[in-house]
């Protein structure tokens, strides 16, 4: 019976090294630009919809314009001294809207003509921080005045929208298929909606307190993702029950801060304590980290562009980089409108390393890590269960030998 008993114990052994095996993540390829203007703190990105990528430069007053073919460069100098641009979006027209963090104003750039204009909010020192589009409407966070702010882009009005807990520091914002806008509080502890039709604010408190949601998107289902800072943990909310979910990152310091969902309803993050980025696979609830080319990383922000490759601002070390998924785009319509995948026909995107640089290109391939269960581990693990397995075997053979 005691032979038996050992022989079960190695194969469940066995068995969980193949799971924890299987369970590693593939290879990330990581491309990094320098950008032109020194120091210039980029703080949040955006690719439009003819694969353009551009960005805030907070420290230097610019907004940068970047085109991945001839990796080349454009900036643009905002006429208001001091503005800290912080977040932007792009509209279908190709305008540039951005938040004006330094002097409480939202920001409109013209590409063709290269024109600026701005629009003060209503509440002094407001802070203006993260925008989103909306049917022809810009909703954006205010974190100096505790309001979600609501700017109709033909006209130039603005609303606002106090949050129902004071200092509630609202920060990053997604708008969900109703039109409806979605926000997290930073200070308040929890994520926030503005009805679009009512104006109505409710509020929904994190599972666990003091968590300092960040940043906040929303997936293929209408799930809410959002970053817990103070915690190490990203979380998520289904409206439809209201619901809300924790995942643990591999430490409670590890700083999550910026999330999008990718075309495969793959929740990235970053993790600016912990100098990486993180990946959540809902089709398997694994949790991926990875490493970064660039010592001491700070990303602030994250954006999935349409052919599932991640751009990110190196708020840290001047640069902007992407994540290459080399994956195939999703067919579009007559619109130019990536059309929906069945879910049969996802696949996991796979990064291959890439042969192409320069000097104002860095590229690395990075290993990541599951959690609870790194390489290192499951060498260790695969020892034991290696050692086990001989042991048994040794018994059946000689039944004196224990």
């Amino acid at each position: 019976m005691d032979s038996i008993m050992r022989s079960a114990i190695a194969t469940m052994v066995l068995l969980s090294v193949l799971q924890l095996a299987q369970a590693q993540p593939a290879e990330i390829t990581v491309k990094e630009w320098t950008i032109p203007t020194p120091n210039s703190s980029p703080h949040d990105i955006i690719v439009d919809k003819n694969g353009t990528v551009w960005f805030t430069e907070i420290s230097a007053n610019k907004i940068g314009q970047f085109d991945p073919k001839t990796a080349q460069f454009r900036e643009y100098q905002i006429p208001t001294p001091s503005s800290r641009p912080h977040g932007l979006v792009v509209d279908e027209h190709g305008i540039v809207w951005f938040t004006e963090m330094g002097t409480s104003m939202i920001g409109r750039l013209n590409p063709q003509t290269g024109e600026i204009d701005e629009f003060p909010t209503p509440t002094p020192n407001s802070a203006p921080h993260t925008p989103i589009l909306g049917n022809s409407v810009l909703w954006f966070t205010e974190i100096g005045a505790s309001k979600i702010g609501l700017l109709d882009i033909r006209t130039g009005e603005i609303r606002e929208f106090s949050t129902p807990t004071p200092s509630s520091s609202p920060y990053g914002i997604i708008v969900d298929p109703q039109g409806n806008a979605w926000f997290a509080e930073l200070t308040g502890h929890r994520i926030g909606r503005v009805d679009a039709d009512s104006g109505e604010v409710t509020e929904y408190p994190t599972p666990t307190s003091e968590s300092g949601p960040r940043r906040i998107a929303i997936d293929s289902e209408g799930k809410l993702w959002f970053t817990e800072y103070n915690t190490g943990k990203i979380g998520n909310l289904d409206p439809r029950t209201e619901e809300m979910k924790e995942y643990d990152t591999s430490s409670a310091s590890s700083g999550p801060y910026a999330i999008w969902v990718d075309l495969y309803d793959n929740v990235w993050f970053s993790m600016t304590g912990a100098y990486k980025v993180g990946k959540f696979d809902q089709s398997v609830q694994t949790l991926h980290e990875y490493d970064l080319p660039t010592p001491r990383t700070i990303i602030r922000f994250i954006y999935a562009d349409h052919e599932g490759n991640v751009w990110f601002p190196n708020n840290n070390n001047n640069k902007i980089g992407v994540i290459m998924a080399n994956t195939p785009a999703p067919p579009e319509n007559e619109e130019g409108v990536p059309e929906e995948i069945p879910q049969s026909e996802l696949k996991e995107p796979v990064a291959e390393p890439s042969t192409e640089s320069s000097k104002a290109e860095q590229e690395i391939s990075s290993q990541g890590q599951t959690i609870g269960s790194s390489i290192i581990g499951l060498a260790i693990v695969t020892g034991i269960a290696a050692v086990i397995v001989a042991f048994v075997l040794l018994h059946r053979r000689n039944p004196s030998a224990s």
